[in-house]
């Protein structure tokens, strides 16, 4: 045989006829071996075969897989920069929150602060009020005093005249 001719199927070697010579091999002998062959060479075709699709299966299974491993790394990706979007987001909206509370703190200290400072002048308002009250009301006090005073010097001086008088 030549090199050419490797490739053999089993239709080959059903096919094949050989020469008979004398004293040559008996016939039903080669005959059963080339028949045991064809059947073993068929059911190596037919596994060979069947490894062949299994493998075309699997490689098609391999790239489905690689094709979704692909794509959930691309959405765990896709993910991973939303999840840090909002991160940064949340964290920028929490530290405006601060700073806007802080400011409200600040107006609120401020507003408070200056309340206290109108409710202090007031109380000191009041107590000069109170102060200034006391003092009208004490003068008032000296002045109704003297003149309860002169009164009761001008009572005795005429209750004295009029009993010098009497006496007389």
């Amino acid at each position: 045989m030549s090199e050419e001719n490797m490739n053999i199927t089993s239709l080959d070697v059903r096919k094949k006829q050989f020469s008979t010579t004398f004293r040559g091999f008996d016939v039903k002998e080669v005959q059963t071996f080339l028949e045991m062959i064809t059947l073993e060479l068929e059911q190596l075709t037919a596994k060979n075969e069947a490894l062949r699709e299994t493998v075309d299966k699997k490689e098609v299974e391999i790239r489905e897989i690689k094709d979704r491993e692909s794509s959930m790394r691309k959405t765990l990706e896709g993910l991973q920069q939303i999840l840090n979007e909002e991160r940064t987001r949340s964290e920028q909206q929490g530290k405006q929150i601060i700073r806007e509370s802080e400011l409200k703190a600040s107006e609120i200290l401020a507003k408070a602060r200056e309340e206290q400072a109108a409710l202090q002048n007031e109380v000191q308002h009041l107590k000069r009020m109170r102060r200034e009250f006391l003092a009208k009301v004490g003068s008032l006090v000296d002045s109704y005093r003297k003149i309860i005073e002169q009164d009761q010097q001008s009572f005795d001086t005429e209750l004295h005249i009029d009993s010098d008088v009497q006496m007389i």
